[in-house]
């Protein structure tokens, strides 16, 4: 009887990395994501890679890279996509529009200007909003509109029109910051 090699896959299944190893006996899937962790020590949550000459943060509760100084130039939603598409950050490509509940983890209400994380490692994050790439609902009788996070402003993070999330029409102009992760898909 000949016995069959076993084989370990990696794969991208939605929003997680699984892992596999295929051989004699059952399959073993490993979630490798931890969304479902809060990391309240920010020197544990978040790495400023040196690898990628201090210019990326490492989320580790999100799972994402973030540019560490992101861009304050302002820019229509499409102009956004187009700007992270072409960027290069410590000499890697492959940057996106992060979705809104990935700039939503950084918010934290009881903070001002930026309402960000208190002892976040980020520089020249501006109170002005920010793209993500996940595409809204009409508002308004405009059809085409996206979410956006404002850290200008503080108060609960909620899926509304008014308070640090908001829904932005895509011609409006707003910041840019760009993430990385292993799912290289744009959000629309």
């Amino acid at each position: 009887m000949k016995i069959p090699k076993k084989k370990h896959l990696s794969y991208l299944a939605g929003a997680g990395l699984i892992s596999m190893t295929l051989g004699v006996g059952p399959a073993s899937a490993i979630d490798v994501r931890s969304w479902d962790k809060n990391i309240n020590d920010l020197n544990k949550r978040f790495i400023v890679l040196s690898n990628l000459n201090n210019e990326a943060v490492l989320d580790k509760e999100s799972q994402v890279v973030w540019e560490r100084t992101p861009d304050n130039t302002s820019t229509t939603w499409f102009g956004a996509r187009n700007t992270c598409v072409r960027k290069e950050v410590g000499g890697k490509a492959g940057w996106r529009l992060p979705s809104i509940q990935e700039l939503a983890s950084l918010i934290d209400s009881t903070q001002n200007d930026p309402a960000i994380k208190s002892g976040h490692p980020f520089l020249n994050v501006n109170s002005d909003p920010y793209w993500s790439g996940t595409k809204g609902a009409a508002i308004s009788g405009a059809s085409d509109n996206a979410w956006s996070m404002n850290p200008g402003t503080s108060g609960a993070a909620t899926f509304s029109t008014s308070g640090a999330i908001t829904l932005s029409v895509t011609s409006e102009a707003n910041s840019t910051w760009c993430v990385r992760s292993p799912l290289a898909s744009q959000s629309e």
